[in-house]
This record gives C-alpha cells, sequence and structure tokens, in this order.
C-alpha cells in the first residue's frame, strides 16, 4: 500500500496486541475501507447482528452499523465507530447518539 493524501476528517485504526492499544493510524477513508475488506474474513465476532430503530425519523436498520452508513452518508459522522455509541444507546448505556434516539427492536 501507499502512502495517500488524507482529506477531511481521517478514519483511525488501532491496533492492540493483549487488550493494549499499541499503535494507532490515520487513514483515508478508501484506505480504511480496503483495509476492512482485507481483514475482515479474520473476525472474531459473528453473532448475529439486531435491528436497530432511529426514534426520531422512524426508519429501522438491520443493524448499528447500517444506521452508521447513514449517520456517515447524511454528513452527520465522519467515523466507522458511531455504531458503537448507537448500541450504548439502545442498550440505556447513553441518552443519545449524534443528536438522536435509537432502540433495538425484534
Amino acid at each position: 500500500m501507499t502512502n495517500e493524501k488524507i482529506t477531511k476528517t481521517p478514519y483511525i485504526i488501532k491496533l492492540t496486541i493483549n487488550g493494549k492499544n499499541s499503535e494507532t493510524y490515520r487513514v483515508s477513508k478508501d484506505m480504511f475501507i480496503r483495509i476492512k475488506n482485507i481483514i475482515k474474513p479474520y473476525q472474531s465476532f459473528k453473532n448475529k447482528s439486531k435491528k436497530v430503530k432511529c426514534i426520531e425519523t422512524g426508519e429501522i436498520f438491520e443493524n448499528a452499523k447500517d444506521a452508521n452508513d447513514m449517520l456517515i452518508q447524511k454528513g452527520l459522522s465522519y467515523s466507522y465507530d458511531a455504531y458503537n455509541r448507537i448500541k450504548e444507546v439502545c442498550n440505556k448505556k447513553r441518552k443519545t447518539a449524534y443528536g438522536l434516539h435509537w432502540e433495538f427492536i425484534d
């Protein structure tokens, strides 16, 4: 992979070894997606995801990551880890994520 010019807000990749953050990388969106696709087959968690509903808009998403993609498309977030905040709201650990209320649905 070659060095790339990072535009807008960089995406951050954290390398964790034995539960400790050892290195952090700031990369472009394109680089982030390429790396994610390369390492996806090695993903350790493959839990069945829950559907998520945005209370304000009524939109229902297959999972928190799909809701995260909507936030990015609408320019409300530049982070691919916003889904963690959405899940925290669904689990009643936060009141809102990105100014919106969220809930898990069956």
